[in-house]
């Protein structure tokens, strides 16, 4: 299935002021010498408060499966700083990503860069990709990324404690809301945005992608809603008991890593490289 991993540069630091949460892993594809290398930022998910760069490791190697370098980072979680320092994180390890990486391998390319993530890194994906210059990025991938902060965390039990710890504080304004809402960053020039969802996810209803995709085709926006039918554990894409104690290690379901491979084989053929 495509080209074999060659190589794993860990612990590259892009934002060194905050220790090993501003730091990422590189994932290099075994391509020829001559061949060029564009590349991926991939963002884990776990509420903004949970997890590491391993929690993605799965869809980094797709990419590098296919001929992409994939860059897997951590970020600051809500209990090192509230939001908006994990937005700033994403942002600043993208603009590392097109600045920087290409000087760590002669084949990487100074191209748009795609920008991916699942769960809470799916909303980080979308908020970083689309307030970056749309001419910057390539595609955005979204698994059951979250759209709307504020209808996500109406729909919990007991929301309060949720809100506090994002922002940090108790009063939350309208445009705290909307700054923090992917939705209201899409732009008629906004890149390519694809967005994958399990009919049966428990944890980010399907609206969140369904009102991206509505306000998408009124702008004129090219995006692709792919909604499948996912087991009944979380988000719906994980085969069931794959490696729970090493996120790395787990597998998506089968349609789940088809599409996938065909969304970034796609995105590589319409780029031409």
């Amino acid at each position: 299935m495509g080209v074999k991993i060659m190589r794993l540069i860990k612990d590259i630091s892009y934002a060194p002021e905050n220790g090993w949460r501003g730091t990422g892993d590189l994932l290099l594809p075994d391509n020829p010498r001559n061949s060029q290398i564009p590349v991926a930022l991939v963002i884990h998910g776990g509420g903004w408060n949970a997890m590491d760069k391993y929690g993605l490791y799965p869809l980094g190697k797709l990419f590098a499966l296919k001929g992409f370098a994939a860059f897997m980072i951590n970020y600051r979680l809500l209990d090192d700083a509230p939001w908006p320092a994990c937005g700033d994180d994403c942002l600043r390890a993208a603009e590392f990503l097109i600045e920087k990486i290409p000087m760590l391998d002669k084949r990487i390319i100074d191209s748009p860069i795609v920008v991916a993530g699942a769960s809470a890194g799916g909303h980080l994906a979308l908020m970083t990709g689309l307030r970056l210059p749309p001419e910057k990025v390539s595609c955005i991938i979204s698994i059951a990324g979250p759209t709307d902060v504020k209808s996500h965390f109406a729909s919990k039990k007991n929301p309060d404690p949720l809100i506090y710890r994002f922002f940090g504080r108790r009063k939350i304004g309208v445009k705290d809301w909307s700054n923090a809402a992917p939705m209201n960053f899409i732009r008629k020039s906004s890149p390519r945005t694809i967005c994958l969802h399990s009919s049966n996810d428990r944890l980010v209803h399907t609206r969140h992608s369904e009102d991206l995709i509505c306000k998408c085709r009124k702008l004129g926006v090219e995006l692709e809603l792919f909604l499948f039918d996912g087991n009944d554990e979380f988000h719906g894409m994980w085969i069931p008991r794959t490696d729970k104690r090493d996120p790395s290690k787990r597998q998506f379901i089968p349609c789940v890593e088809n599409k996938l491979l065909s969304i970034i084989g796609s995105i590589k053929e319409n780029a031409g490289w």
